[in-house]
């Protein structure tokens, strides 16, 4: 399973002394969620009814319902998770006042970030600074790249980098189970808050950056 959220900064004064992305102040533009239950088996995608960001945080509150009916016990592909699901929390909490962990319930997120498996798996790509976009991961692991780039397609290619990755480094995964790796990388998250470029925010640092794969309102 994977999402993608296609984040455009609201509209109005200010907008133009943004650094970069920010889940606090950015807007849930599109989502997608696609779901493989096997290897070789289709790949269903579900994309929430496009809605204006006045429609209550319609298209967050759908993808947060799609995530709960698939939370418990599987792994969740999201490419900067810690953008997109940190986007989506502060979407639900603005529009139906409601954290994310909320909506899954009893359910807990077990999260692969193809971003951060590669900048830590690939240590010639994190020597050189590399920042590769997905376009630049899909050529990287042979994936075929989103040809229309569209949040649909991004969610594909998420779920079929992840398995690209487990393949390239399957001697350094052997034995890992996908909870075991959701904790690996929230340390290798964390080992990252005094690295010289803030990955989190593209621009901007801020006192729980460090937190993966969803940072906490307080640390606003």
């Amino acid at each position: 399973m994977a999402v993608r959220a296609a984040a455009p900064p609201p509209a109005g004064r200010g907008t133009q002394d943004v650094s970069g992305p920010d889940p606090e102040s950015d807007r849930l533009g599109d989502a997608a969620v696609a779901v493989q239950h096997t290897p070789r088996s289709p790949v269903e995608t579900h994309v929430p009814r496009a809605v204006p960001d006045t429609a209550e945080g319609r298209s967050a509150a759908d993808i947060a319902r799609t995530l709960a009916s698939y939370a418990a016990g599987t792994p969740l592909v999201v490419l900067d998770a810690p953008y997109v699901l940190t986007l989506l929390d502060r979407e639900l909490r603005r529009h139906r006042h409601t954290p994310l962990p909320a909506c899954l319930g009893v359910r807990t997120l077990c999260v692969l970030d193809p971003v951060l498996l590669d900048r830590r798996l690939d240590r010639t790509a994190a020597a050189g600074g590399s920042r590769r976009g997905t376009a630049q991961l899909c050529a990287a692991y042979g994936v075929s790249a989103p040809r229309d780039g569209t949040v649909q397609e991004e969610a594909v290619a998420a779920l079929a980098l992840a398995r690209a990755l487990g393949r390239r480094f399957a001697p350094r995964l052997t034995g890992l189970t996908p909870a075991a790796l959701h904790t690996l990388q929230a340390i290798w998250f964390a080992a990252e808050r005094d690295a010289p470029v803030p990955w989190f925010s593209r621009g901007t640092r801020r006192s729980a950056d460090h937190i993966w794969p969803l940072r906490p309102p307080s640390a606003a």
